[in-house]
């Protein structure tokens, strides 16, 4: 029998795709990807979901991952996915890149669809912004500049996508938390 107390939470590389840069101001979420991993941080389940985020995108947003409002308009709003979300994140270690990015919209997201916080269903963040900043201070930090620094083909990604860049998320994040190896 497993001692609990010892367990090991579930790892998730998450991403979102947004309307805009600022929950705060009405941004809200388009797209959310995550991956839960294994020991070895290889990918063993997955979720994703379009989200309507029942207001405009920005012409930034749109450039940037190429969601349309029109495409949008036929996804589910995320009061309908939270649920699934919540099921597939609870108590798990969630793993973003820029956390207080992805947390705060989400959590944004949950508050108004009347759910309970990340927080609330037992989860923790780990921002490898953050991390990558503390181990390789001489480097550039976004999603694709440690791809590049540690040969993680992104390749794939011609635009931001949320569980394109979880997954891509997941292989930098097995490289930071093992040094490079």
């Amino acid at each position: 029998m497993t001692d609990q107390r010892f367990a090991r939470r579930p790892r998730i590389c998450f991403d979102t795709e947004t309307t805009g840069l600022y929950w705060r101001s009405g941004d809200r979420v388009c797209e959310i990807g995550a991956v839960r991993l294994d020991d070895d941080f290889r990918p063993v389940a997955r979720f994703h979901r379009y989200v309507n985020p029942q207001r405009p995108m920005s012409e930034g947003a749109f450039r940037v991952h190429g969601l349309s409002d029109e495409f949008l308009s036929q996804a589910p709003t995320f009061a309908e996915i939270a649920p699934d979300f919540l099921a597939f994140t609870r108590g798990a270690e969630l793993i973003a890149h820029n956390a207080v990015f992805d947390v705060g919209f989400v959590n944004n997201e949950l508050s108004i669809a009347g759910f309970p916080s990340l927080e609330e269903n037992g989860c923790t963040a780990l921002c490898t912004l953050t991390l990558s900043r503390l181990l390789y201070p001489g480097i550039r930090h976004s999603l694709t500049d440690l791809c590049r620094y540690f040969g993680v083909d992104d390749s794939l990604r011609v635009k931001h996508g949320a569980l394109l860049d979880a997954e891509l998320l997941a292989e930098v994040t097995k490289k930071l938390l093992t040094r490079g190896a």
